[in-house]
């Protein structure tokens, strides 16, 4: 799928962004970070022939409120908790998207065994690492990393039923939604890491540009798939 205008400046602005993030007091993102998400938004609006969109567009309305949410995470754990919620609906829509796209199509390549073991791994790692620092938020936490592991998951199971190369698009963009994620919760609740915010971002927002541009392409011109 050639890029469209609405993510070409998606990515200038993501550059924008992240710059100001290394370089520039942390106050001057936050006038930035809302106006990431409408492009995605408004690309994913654009493409032509794409079938199951409102599921695209709910996932990543419920992304940008989840931003701008936890741009006031550091003012009370009211704000993250919300921010927490409102990314979970998101992979709930993001879950549905890839879940019904793969039902519709045969299955192409063999599922990669390999994932279906590496998750359970790394869900049980991460939350060994931090249950004892998560205090009262201990129930949401894991259900936020079941949930996003199973948008993972579905995403990797989409693989084998989508062509490339927008399959990989996808794959890899939920695979950096899991690692911006993982990034966040280290930094919030274990220990805080250098360049935080920019790697959370960097992460993210590759995440988020990989699924629709993936998304986009399965669905132009025929409107058969995503």
């Amino acid at each position: 799928m050639p890029t469209s205008r609405s993510l070409q400046y998606f990515l200038l602005l993501s550059g924008l962004h992240l710059i100001s993030l290394l370089f520039l007091p942390l106050q001057v993102a936050h006038y930035t970070k809302p106006l990431l998400l409408p492009l995605l938004l408004l690309a994913a609006w654009n493409a032509p022939g794409l079938s199951l969109r409102n599921w695209l567009i709910a996932a990543l309305f419920f992304s940008w409120i989840g931003d701008i949410v936890l741009i006031f995470g550091d003012k009370g754990e009211l704000f993250f908790i919300s921010g927490l919620v409102a990314f979970l609906i998101a992979h709930l829509c993001y879950i549905v998207l890839f879940h019904r796209s793969a039902a519709k199509l045969p299955q192409i390549k063999k599922q990669p065994w390999w994932a279906w073991v590496l998750l359970p791994v790394y869900l049980v790692g991460l939350m060994a690492l931090l249950i004892p620092h998560l205090g009262e938020l201990k129930i949401p936490v894991l259900v936020y990393g079941i949930v996003i592991c199973t948008m993972l998951a579905a995403a990797i199971r989409g693989w084998s039923h989508w062509s490339s190369p927008a399959a990989g698009w996808i794959v890899v963009g939920a695979v950096t939604f899991l690692i911006s994620d993982t990034l966040l919760a280290i930094n919030k609740f274990y220990m805080p890491l250098p360049q935080a915010p920019f790697f959370i971002m960097i992460t993210y927002l590759f995440a988020q540009y990989g699924i629709v541009r993936g998304v986009a392409g399965r669905g132009g011109g025929t409107g058969q798939d995503v």
